[in-house]
């Protein structure tokens, strides 16, 4: 990211407190994550812990270019990239969290437990036993032969619906997608956004500040989804709720906004439009889900 944000003269920043802070946050996370490797490396399963400890850390680093974004307006693009690809990050390492704690071989090393596999011999030879394979040719026999006769019926095959983790994917593009597009939005139409005396632009941080709000707490449902968790249904409510709480707590903010006279109606009607829009695209998909049937894992998937 260091070398992008020198070298592409899209993004650079003329900020020293800006390549400071990349240097702060790369040595940190390596020596954070290294001494975490090296634990781990030990065997030890209680060091699993301190790699979540490691993730939650991850998230709260990201306040860091968030804050600084707010005194340096006039980059947004630089601190949004930075910000998507830090939580794509941690995003990644949740994965990794998910493999030391369910994958087979790393309940071995970490564990010091075997499961077998369904394909093992034993087991095969166990359940097949007494198995009358002469009773089940002759019924498969059977049943080819009422097809035969039926053959010239047309059949209608019913797409089957789409699984939690099948959804989760695209919860994430529905989610990342707007941290993307939204903001950038924002920020290709500006004119549309400027104060009366052409010398502020309402909704750039607003939009962006939101759109991570978004992102953060709906990353939480999207892991439920992918591991085929009972509590989806729930986590994803609450985050409707926790959208509609923060609609009320941004009101007063926004009704600030207005009462101040430096904006035209133009410029909130485009705002709410926008914000809407976001809201709308994400509540389609969440009820969508909420609709769903599904059948759930009894533990998380490997």
């Amino acid at each position: 990211m260091a070398y992008l944000f020198s070298n592409m003269d899209f993004l650079k920043v003329n900020d020293s407190t800006f390549q400071s802070m990349l240097v702060k946050l790369s040595t940190g996370q390596i020596f954070l994550y290294g001494i975490t490797f090296i634990l781990l490396s030990t065997g030890k399963k209680w060091f699993r812990i301190l790699y979540w400890i490691d993730i939650l850390i991850s998230f709260l680093l990201i306040y860091f270019p968030i804050h600084l974004l707010l005194s340096n307006l006039n980059s947004i693009l630089p601190f949004f990239i930075l910000v998507a690809f830090m939580l794509l990050k941690a995003v990644a390492l949740c994965q990794v969290a998910g493999y030391l704690k369910n994958n087979r071989w790393c309940k071995i090393y970490f564990d010091h437990t075997i499961e077998l596999d369904d394909e093992d011999d034993d087991w095969v030879e166990k359940q097949t036993k007494n198995v009358n394979y002469e009773k089940i040719k002759s019924k498969f026999e059977k049943e080819f032969e009422d097809n035969d006769q039926e053959e010239n019926e047309e059949y209608v095959t019913e797409k089957a619906p789409m699984t939690l983790p099948q959804l989760s994917v695209r919860l994430g593009i529905i989610v990342y997608g707007e941290l993307i597009l939204f903001p950038i939005l924002i920020q290709i139409f500006s004119n549309l956004f400027e104060s009366m005396d052409m010398q502020k632009v309402f909704a750039t941080k607003d939009i962006f500040v939101l759109c991570i709000f978004t992102a953060f707490i709906w990353t939480i449902p999207l892991f439920y989804m992918y591991y085929n968790h009972k509590y989806t249904k729930k986590i994803i409510a609450c985050c409707m709720l926790g959208e509609i709480i923060r609609i009320l707590v941004y009101l007063p903010t926004f009704m600030k906004y207005y009462n101040s006279h430096e904006y035209s109606i133009r410029v909130f009607v485009f705002f709410t439009l926008i914000d809407f829009i976001r809201l709308l695209i994400l509540f389609v998909f969440a009820i969508h889900v909420l609709k769903s049937e599904q059948e759930y894992a009894p533990s998380p998937r490997n």
